[in-house]
């Protein structure tokens, strides 16, 4: 059962490497607006695939579209960046290149910083996306229990029997 009572207010996200994030929660606008950003970029890459390859230009640094592992793989890495553009408000923990000043958040700085850091890009779209607003909202706690195993479940393995003897076996001859 689900209250609809989440959360409204910013919250703080810690990733990787020091860099946190202040976000805005993963509502539906947030989420559907991530997903047009992903559709269009898809989009525009598919355009632009099948044009240089109607006119026979090279493909070698565009991604290969055909492949359906590497659709899957944009796929995940513009939503990502889609749920990024609409939902972080702040960063700590990401500086320029050039000077070491604290790097402004924008849509370019998104990217450059979830294209040049996978391990940030992935743990933001877990992070944000997974059940944490919900845990949060009915303040339960889903986790297993230490070690993974589970006190609430019964066990449903029938005990081992004990070993058959089998029968003797005679040498064989070498």
């Amino acid at each position: 059962m689900l209250k609809l009572s989440l959360s409204k207010e910013p919250y703080v996200i810690e990733l990787v490497m020091g860099v946190r994030v202040k976000v805005r929660p993963c509502t539906s606008p947030v989420f559907y607006s991530a997903r047009a950003y992903m559709n269009d970029r898809l989009a525009k890459l598919g355009e632009e695939y099948r044009r240089r390859k109607e006119v026979g230009t090279s493909l070698a640094e565009l991604p290969d579209v055909e492949n359906p592992l590497v659709r899957e793989a944009l796929a995940e890495e513009y939503l990502n960046l889609g749920l990024a553009r609409a939902g972080i408000l702040e960063w700590e923990g990401v500086l320029e290149a050039e000077d070491d000043k604290p790097a402004p958040v924008t849509p370019e700085k998104i990217e450059e910083l979830f294209s040049n850091f996978w391990a940030i890009a992935a743990t933001f779209g877990r992070q944000y996306t997974g059940a944490r607003e919900l845990l949060e909202s009915e303040k339960k706690d889903l986790s297993s229990a230490p070690a993974g195993t589970s006190v609430t479940v019964p066990d449903t393995a029938v005990a081992a029997q004990p070993p058959v003897k089998t029968a003797p076996t005679k040498p064989t001859a070498s």
